[in-house]
C-alpha cells in the first residue's frame, strides 16, 4: 500500500485565530445558551495567541534541533474548548449536547462508559448509537454514574449475601497441634 507522501506544512500555517476561535465559542454559547463575558472572551482569546505562540516555537525549536514533532490542531482546540468551560457555568455546560462536546469526539465518553460498564467498545456503540445524537453532557453524566454506582451496588449485595451464607463445617483443633 502507498503512503501519501508527507508534506512539511504544518496546521498552524494557515490558521486564522480569530476566526477559529470566534467559531468555537459562538458554536459553545449557542449550545449552552450562554453568553461569554467580554472580559473573559478576550481572556480566552489572549490564552489561544499565547498557547498558539508556544506551540509555533516549540515546533520550530524542535525542527532545528532534529527531533521528531507532533502538533496537533485538534488537541490545541480541545484545551481552548477547556478554557472556555471553565469560564461557563456547570449547568449551563452540562446542557451541551455530547455531539457538540469535545470537538466531537464521542470517544470522550465512550472511554468513560467503557471503563464503567466493562463493556467492548463495539457492543457500547451497538447499544448507545442511536441515543448519542440526542444525549446531553448532563445525560451522560448520569448515564456513566447509574452505571457506576448500579455496578458498585450490585457488588455490594453479591459480597452481603456471601457473607450471610452458612459457613463451612467447623473443624475443630487438634491440641496436640497448638502453635
Amino acid at each position: 500500500m502507498a503512503r501519501k507522501p508527507k508534506t512539511d506544512r504544518v496546521w498552524f500555517e494557515n490558521f486564522d485565530l480569530e476566526v477559529e476561535i470566534t467559531a468555537l465559542i459562538t458554536r459553545i454559547e449557542t449550545c449552552t445558551k450562554f453568553g461569554l463575558p467580554d472580559k473573559k472572551r478576550d481572556m480566552v482569546f489572549s490564552y489561544a495567541a499565547t498557547k498558539l505562540g508556544k506551540t509555533k516555537e516549540a515546533y520550530a525549536n524542535a525542527k532545528s534541533e532534529g527531533k521528531p514533532v507532533s502538533t496537533s490542531r485538534r488537541d490545541f482546540l480541545e484545551t481552548i474548548q477547556d478554557m472556555i468551560f471553565l469560564a461557563i457555568p456547570a449547568e449551563n455546560v452540562a446542557l451541551m449536547p455530547i455531539s457538540e462536546y469535545v470537538l466531537n469526539d464521542p470517544s470522550y465518553y465512550q472511554d468513560a462508559m467503557c471503563r464503567a460498564a466493562s463493556l467492548t467498545e463495539d457492543e457500547l456503540f451497538m447499544a448507545l448509537s442511536p441515543i448519542l445524537k440526542d444525549m446531553t453532557v448532563q445525560d451522560a453524566r448520569d448515564f456513566v454514574s447509574k452505571l457506576w454506582h448500579d455496578g458498585i451496588d450490585g457488588n455490594a449485595r453479591k459480597y452481603a449475601e456471601a457473607l450471610k451464607r452458612p459457613e463451612r463445617e467447623r473443624v475443630p483443633l487438634r491440641l496436640d497441634r497448638i502453635v
